[in-house]
């Protein structure tokens, strides 16, 4: 069975601080770790962090007990310092970026920007906080603002002691025009992090025109993420199961989002089937399950992190 990717497409521009080569110019993003050319390497990376409790020690599960080896916060969420503190405490051994975060979708659970509301009025209601969907902020942000607040959520994210090792974009929404992507390749070029990237969708041929590539950009090969219609067919273990079957040579990156399907999560969840609670229990029942360890050894999948890209290739000397 073969399985469609999540294709996300970002444009790189603004080269300063990346010479256009290097000494690894030309090898693969497997080579550059210091891998086989044809290694299968892998990042089971885990979004939404801080967006409550139940999403924190999820998310901490994950990556203590099962094959999680990366997540991105969402800084503007009112759980971000407890996930804060843990990611501080644990610089040395778990690997997390930052979930860009301009949208607040769920029902009767909001925030607003890390920004003074009257600095970025553009991405406010008028109850000052984010609006719900993407296609808003794609209608009614201004792009000077999306980079304002984009500054602004890494500034607090280093500020709080966060070692911060990629950036990624919440519901997709920092990246869903040509101008809020340059914005946000603009923001990891200047804090010299990798960005989530992939050359998947049709925008990307029509940025690629007025971008240039270094060979310090990370462009993944393979992006996956259950869909609700993936979700209601097939369900988590099925879907995942295939996917670590199937794994190709090159640089993968599997999006989950992890829950408890408790009280506080159904509530946060309310009237949202889609990536509701019972979504993200079953995404942390799959990564933390014997059979999907056993799944990367039978298939010589190597787990690689955003640190190692960070600091081997975006950073490197």
């Amino acid at each position: 069975m073969k399985i469609r990717p999540l294709e996300i497409i970002l444009s790189l521009m603004l080269l300063a601080n990346f010479p256009l080569y290097s000494q690894d110019a030309g090898k693969t993003i497997a080579e550059k770790l210091g891998y086989p050319a044809d290694a299968k390497l892998l990042i089971v990376h885990a979004d939404d962090a801080g967006v409550s409790h139940s999403e924190n020690i999820a998310t901490i599960r994950g990556m203590e007990e099962g094959i999680v080896n990366s997540a991105s916060i969402m800084v503007p969420c009112p759980w971000f310092p407890e996930i804060a503190d843990y990611a501080r405490e644990n610089s040395d051994t778990k690997d997390f970026g930052l979930h860009l975060t301009v949208t607040s979708e769920w029902k009767d659970y909001k925030w607003g920007p890390t920004s003074s509301s009257n600095e970025v009025k553009s991405l406010v209601n008028k109850h000052g906080y984010f609006y719900p969907l993407t296609d808003s902020v794609q209608k009614i942000a201004e792009v000077t603002d999306i980079e304002k607040e984009i500054d602004n959520q890494i500034i607090k994210a280093l500020d709080f002691g966060i070692d911060v090792t990629h950036l990624d974009a919440h519901m997709l929404a920092v990246m869903s025009t040509p101008e809020f992507m340059e914005a946000y390749i603009k923001k990891g070029r200047e804090y010299r992090l990798p960005v989530l990237l992939s050359d998947r969708l049709p925008a990307f041929q029509v940025l690629e025109e007025k971008m240039e590539f270094t060979d310090r950009d990370i462009i993944t090969d393979h992006l996956y993420m259950a869909n609700p219609e993936i979700y209601a067919s097939q369900g988590m273990e099925t879907f995942y199961e295939n996917i670590l079957n199937g794994l190709e040579p090159g640089l993968s990156v599997i999006l989950i989002h992890l829950a408890y399907d408790n009280e506080e999560m159904k509530a946060v969840t309310k009237d949202h089937p889609d990536f509701g609670s019972k979504w993200r229990q079953d995404d942390l029942d799959f990564f933390t399950s014997e059979k999907a360890r056993s799944l990367v050894e039978a298939n010589n999948i190597i787990l690689v992190t955003w640190r190692q890209l960070r600091d081997k290739i975006v950073r490197a000397e």
